[in-house]
């Protein structure tokens, strides 16, 4: 079952320390916008030349050359690191790849929960979950699960209420635009949502969800 990007992300703890690079670079479009477009293109410099590196691991690896990354970067553009900027342009490209990555695999992990369950028979597969259902707002829950037959996912999700800040489950419908999902006419939006801050009700309203989907589909 696919889950969120965390339980497995080797590039977890580095990835605070990449985020806070693109914190620190990217507000100097404001206060130099000719230096943060000369970041803009050595930062997908950057980018560009780790893409031979196939997957998280070998990313956190690459981490530690990090300057010969950054130095490939300057000669490939001609353009120059602003002052002080060096390891946050290398943290920003670093944390664009780390993106692509976590992309790549999440729909990896989609299309083989999508294989798996034609081969199994089934008619639902779920393509995303992630968080932890019974810590609320902490870790907040998702489940996408998509009905073969048609291509719709219903999505299932812990919001925060904007009134009491307590959670609220939420239960939508979603088209997932999956190639041979035959759902001609059927329109996602005609599905009203599920709310409520029960957490019994919300488990019967994700079933009561997926059997509106899979009357529309019959």
């Amino acid at each position: 079952m696919p889950s969120g990007a965390s339980d497995t992300d080797p590039t977890a703890v580095l990835a605070a320390h990449w985020n806070e690079s693109e914190r620190r670079l990217y507000p100097t479009a404001t206060t130099n916008p000719d230096a943060y477009q000369s970041a803009v293109k050595l930062v997908r410099a950057v980018a560009d030349a780790l893409v031979d590196v196939s997957d998280l691991e070998e990313l956190v690896q690459r981490w530690e050359y990090r300057s010969a990354v950054l130095d490939a970067a300057v000669s490939a553009t001609g353009e120059t690191i602003a002052y002080g900027l060096t390891e946050a342009t290398a943290g920003c490209g670093f944390a664009i790849r780390r993106r692509e990555l976590l992309n790549e695999r999440a729909e990896r992990q989609r299309r083989e929960s999508i294989n798996a369950a034609r081969q199994g028979g089934q008619v639902w597969a779920v393509i995303h979950e992630q968080g932890d259902l019974a810590s609320g707002l902490a870790d907040p829950y998702q489940c996408m699960e998509m009905h073969l037959p048609t291509g719709l996912a219903v999505v299932s999700m812990v919001e925060p209420d904007p009134s009491t800040m307590t959670p609220v489950y939420v239960v939508t419908v979603t088209d997932t635009g999956e190639p041979g999902g035959g759902a001609p006419g059927i329109d996602a939006g005609s599905f009203e949502d599920l709310e409520t801050a029960d957490l019994e009700l919300f488990e019967e309203n994700r079933r009561a969800m997926r059997s509106r989907v899979e009357a529309a589909g019959a």
